[in-house]
């Protein structure tokens, strides 16, 4: 796992146009799409070789198409299990499901891959292509000026200095970065210890569904993984665990046979266990000068729906074509609106991860009538999981900013959570268009059959496509195009009326800027 990386020779001063501090996950995605954008770009992180401690699991539909448009979505694929279904079962026998299977993408499902296994992918793919990984360097802080950032870090041979236009801190929730920076890192921690066990499981798990398993008191997901092994986590009772405590294989196994599933949660063979606490939180800001924040270094959030390691893929793809046309001289303010889309996009990833009410919903469903009830709250919670139907809001005037604009820090949630179906998506300015794939560095037009925009009302090396059946479904009433950014979110939408076309293309211009 460790192939393909180098070390610096003490005093070494290296010159980049981004600098990424932490090859976990969205670091190394972040380093991949910067290359893939043909930008010149060093990932530092202070250990000497990938964790090999099996973190984050699920990579979601919105992560596979990132991996796929880097040619890497096959060999991540190889190295997990492939599901379509989350099932969720209580004691009284009642099955309620989040299906993925309809979602509008090539790729309706979710793949099951140990967070290990996706970063050697990663820095494998990084450095075959031109990026430098340097690992067993340690950030310890930096400096920056209208030019740039000159960062310090240590070996154990010493001092070095590294000079970028960009510093990115992806150095993970106790990041260096953000405290460097003095950001403020508020949220909350859940009272209750969450366990886990992984190995082999006494009944082999089901061929296409991950599981949640609902008791009175606590409940536990079921995740395969490759080679027939599974993890078994959750917050099982409400008990929380001493920090520096050690969890014994006996306490696990009593503690989560007492939800009552039996051999369904049982393990034949151990390989790891561990307990740990969860943690909702929120930067302040995600951005400070020519720094930026992203991944868990930016927010945290409940482990539910496997959002993690896709939150912090979303941060890299936001992130890389803005740093790409930074570099190509843009003028435009992007990490500040980077800044107000990413942020209030982990908030909402926040929201919708705090489940424990609708656990509780689905514990005390013992009629049919309330079964239907809960089944259908749980509409929109694939698209959710997905990220696919995310929308960023277009940005408040000065003169008149919401309240509401600015995210606040996660909450626990207080009752079900009822997510909107996406056959209310629309590509509204902000919207993402599922399925589109976007050429590194070009905006794209995507139009009806009979309306091929003038490329002079469109910004420079704009591609041009048609909707496609699916996409015109979601076009608003009255726009006959719209105008997706290089991320794939639509910046504008086009008019049917041709006498109002030279007024949108002046807005058009302003947000494809």
């Amino acid at each position: 796992m460790n192939r393909n990386t180098h070390s610096a020779r003490a005093n070494d001063h290296r010159t980049t146009d981004v600098l990424v501090v932490g090859a976990g996950p969205t670091g190394l995605m972040l380093g991949c799409l910067l290359r893939h954008h043909d930008i010149a770009c060093t990932v530092i992180d202070r250990r000497d070789t990938i964790d090999p401690r099996t973190r984050a699991v699920m990579v979601h539909a919105a992560g596979l198409e990132i991996l796929d448009t880097l040619g890497l979505r096959t060999t991540v694929e190889d190295a997990g299990v492939r599901r379509t279904r989350i099932d969720f079962h209580t004691r009284h026998h009642a099955l309620f499901t989040v299906d993925f299977t309809t979602l509008d993408t090539p790729f309706p499902y979710y793949v099951n891959v140990p967070q290990p296994e996706v970063e050697a992918v990663l820095a494998d793919h990084f450095t075959a292509t031109g990026g430098r990984l340097l690992r067993g360097l340690r950030y310890t802080g930096h400096q920056e000026d209208e030019h740039g950032v000159t960062a310090e870090a240590v070996t154990d041979d010493g001092p070095h200095t590294l000079t970028a236009r960009h510093l990115v801190g992806a150095d993970g929730a106790s990041s260096t970065v953000r405290t460097a920076l003095g950001i403020d890192f508020p949220g909350i921690t859940y009272p209750m210890s969450y366990l886990l066990a992984e190995g082999a499981p006494t009944r082999p798990a089901d061929p296409d569904a991950s599981a949640m398993y609902i008791g009175p008191a606590g409940a536990v997901s079921l995740l395969p993984l490759p080679h027939g092994a599974v993890r078994i986590a959750g917050p099982v009772s409400p008990e929380a665990l001493d920090r520096d405590s050690e969890l014994s294989t006996r306490h696990f196994r009593d503690t989560v046979d007492a939800l009552g599933f039996g051999p369904a949660l049982r393990f034949e063979r151990v390989d790891r266990i561990a307990h740990y606490q969860v943690h909702e939180r929120l930067a302040e800001r995600f951005t400070s000068g020519r720094t930026v924040l992203a991944g868990d270094a930016a927010h945290l959030n409940s482990p539910a729906g496997g959002q993690a390691m896709n939150t912090g893929f979303g941060d890299a793809w936001a992130l890389a074509w803005r740093l790409a046309a930074l570099d190509a001289g843009s003028p435009a303010p992007l990490l500040a609106d980077y800044d107000r889309e990413r942020r209030a996009a982990a908030a909402e990833v926040a929201r919708t991860t705090g489940v424990l009410q609708l656990l509780d919903a689905m514990r005390h469903a013992t009629t049919e009538t309330a079964r239907d009830s809960v089944q259908r709250s749980l509409t929109g919670y694939a698209e959710a999981w997905s990220q696919l139907y995310l929308r960023y809001h277009p940005a408040p005037t000065p003169a008149a900013t919401p309240a509401s604009d600015t995210a606040p820090a996660p909450a626990p949630d207080t009752a079900p959570l009822a997510l909107p179906a996406r056959t209310g998506h629309r590509l509204h300015p902000g919207a993402r268009v599922p399925g589109h794939r976007p050429e590194p560095g070009h905006h794209t037009c995507l139009h009806l059959p009979d309306a091929t925009p003038d490329p002079a009302h469109l910004p420079p090396h704009t591609r041009t496509a048609e909707l496609t059946p699916t996409q015109r479904t979601w076009l608003p009433t009255g726009t006959t195009a719209v105008l997706v950014r290089p991320d794939g979110h639509v910046a504008h939408t086009l008019p049917t009326d041709p006498h109002t076309t030279a007024g949108a293309t002046a807005e058009t211009e302003k947000e494809a800027a």
